[in-house]
């Protein structure tokens, strides 16, 4: 409990001070604050206590591979990372949460792109995810753990995830000065899609779109990390592969 409380106040202490000294970055993080209060903190805790729960008194019990994948359906990015064993199990399962590409993709395609760019991302994903699951969970845990201990452990994970998106964006705020915005929208999946949006060129405004809701930017594998040690850069460049993969496909299909 310390150290979540340490880890509270030194997040705090820098938000008020690059508050107090840049404008900038006291406008965007005020966005970002309220963004996250609002639309990602109610959707993101109950997955991750839920994850959490299951990872430490569930599957620790019942050592079923297929319990886990099912869990990881509908875990989504970065939650998935609490029951992940490896990086190829990160790698398929790190998928965006389908309503919130809806609710940014719908306001550039119909409704029938829409749903066919959400839904290859995810079968092209979770088809490979099924068929690299480790068959032997190997959850590190002899006791299962109390709903208190499960509130703490998801507390720090938040906390962390929130460090990594305010130091993403701060980082945004910075390299905008000396480098084109647009050059910047795979840094952080919210930012990026906002920057996406104003690039007038649709064909390439769309390629992008697809790209980063598959890819969902280098903010996301961080938060991975801070949750699963077991994320590494090789992951990084398999998503970015696998992420090419997909936008050609898709966008040949709604083309």
């Amino acid at each position: 409990m310390k150290k979540i409380a340490l880890q509270f106040f030194f997040i705090t202490l820098i938000i008020l001070l690059l508050f107090k000294y840049n404008i900038n970055i006291k406008n965007n993080l005020s966005n970002i604050l309220i963004i996250f209060n609002k639309d990602i903190l109610p959707s993101l805790f109950p997955i991750i206590f839920i994850s959490n729960y299951i990872k430490y008194n569930v599957i620790s019990e019942l050592n079923n591979k297929y319990i886990r994948f099912i869990c990881l359906l509908f875990s989504y990015v970065p939650s998935n990372a609490v029951i992940c064993l490896n990086n190829k199990e990160l790698l398929f399962s790190s998928i965006t949460n389908p309503l919130f590409s809806y609710s940014i993709l719908i306001n550039h395609f119909s409704l029938y792109k829409t749903l066919i760019i959400i839904i290859i991302n995810i079968l092209f994903n979770y088809i490979f995810l099924f068929f690299c699951m480790s068959s032997n969970n190997n959850i590190n845990t002899t006791n299962s753990k109390s709903i208190v201990d499960i509130i703490k452990i998801t507390t720090s994970t938040i906390i962390n995830i929130l460090g990594v998106i305010i130091f993403f964006n701060i980082l945004l705020t910075i390299l905008n000065i000396f480098i084109s915005k647009y050059l910047l929208f795979f840094l952080e999946i919210t930012n990026g899609f906002r920057i996406i949006s104003y690039i007038k060129n649709i064909a390439i405004r769309n390629i992008l779109l697809i790209f980063l809701n598959s890819f969902g930017g280098i903010a996301i594998f961080f938060q991975i990390k801070s949750i699963n040690n077991d994320a590494n850069y090789l992951y990084l460049l398999n998503k970015l592969i696998i992420s090419i993969i997909i936008t050609i496909i898709t966008y040949i299909i709604i083309i």
